[in-house]
């Protein structure tokens, strides 16, 4: 579980109390694995009842972005049984984000796609 291990140094790091730290800890207690996937709202409860409020979008933009960045890596999924942000636990939960990101890519090429046909119609080769 280097994820995981990786997650709990980091922790230690973080100022007590801060959205950031608050969001790890919750995930090292309920989000280990992608079966124990957290959806937004359960983190977002477990920061009001620590006095933090934050969006969905700002955690994406910032602690689940950065942890892509680094060594602890942040799951997230938006379909299926595993549905929500969990810390990576084994081989399996990776597949899980290589799918995730795999199909993201393809939606990204079929965009590119789509915007070189209309720069042709409109603009000619």
């Amino acid at each position: 579980m280097p994820f995981v291990q990786e997650a709990k140094a980091h922790v230690k790091t973080l100022a007590p109390g801060c959205v950031e730290r608050l969001i790890l800890e919750f995930l090292l207690q309920h989000g280990v694995g992608r079966h124990s996937a957290q959806v937004w709202s359960a983190v977002e409860q477990h920061l009001h009842e620590h006095g933090h409020t934050i969006r969905q979008q700002t955690f994406q933009q910032g602690l689940l972005k950065q942890s892509r960045e680094g060594a602890i890596f942040i799951g997230s999924n938006d379909h299926g049984d595993s549905r929500g942000y969990f810390l990576i636990q084994d081989k399996e939960d990776a597949e899980v984000m290589r799918r995730w990101y795999r199909r993201r890519i393809e939606v990204e090429k079929a965009h590119l796609a789509q915007l070189g046909r209309l720069i042709e119609t409109h603009f000619g080769a």
